[in-house]
């Protein structure tokens, strides 16, 4: 049985990393999509290994490397925080390195979560999304 190559399994982390993008936009907020023109955000991996990532609202095609003539990602329409969890999700999709959970919705000291999603929306988000290889898994315990 032949390996699968390298680019075949960025394309897959890709899609997993889409799935955990419908997730987040599905809930709260609705982070990483748009309502004005019904789309999400979505990553991909071009022939070349090179992670891409499509805004929802402005639909540009964002180089998520970065470049000797700066880091400037036009078109990106979203904030920094989110902004850093896309360069997670895209070290995720080039090394397979599952990234720490506390990455969905980040916990404030009161209780609450910075992407400012209601308590049941952000369980949802991470128990879900949680579950996807995207994010280190709990380690079964002996019994």
């Amino acid at each position: 049985m032949p390996k699968e190559s390298k680019l075949t399994l960025k394309r897959h982390r890709a899609e997993q990393v889409n799935q955990v993008i419908r997730i987040i936009a599905d809930h709260g907020r609705r982070f990483f999509y748009s309502q004005a023109v019904n789309r999400y955000v979505s990553m991909e991996v071009d022939a070349r290994g090179k992670v891409w990532f499509i805004d929802d609202y402005s639909g540009k095609r964002i180089f998520t490397h970065d470049t000797v003539w700066g880091a400037k990602w036009r078109g990106f329409s979203h904030g920094g925080t989110l902004k850093d969890l896309v360069k997670e999700f895209r070290d995720y999709i080039c090394t397979c390195e599952p990234l720490h959970p506390g990455f969905l919705g980040p916990e404030r000291f009161n209780d609450s979560n910075i992407w400012g999603y209601d308590e049941a929306g952000m369980m949802a988000v991470r128990e879900r999304a949680g579950a996807i290889p995207v994010f280190r898994q709990p380690v079964a315990g002996a019994a």
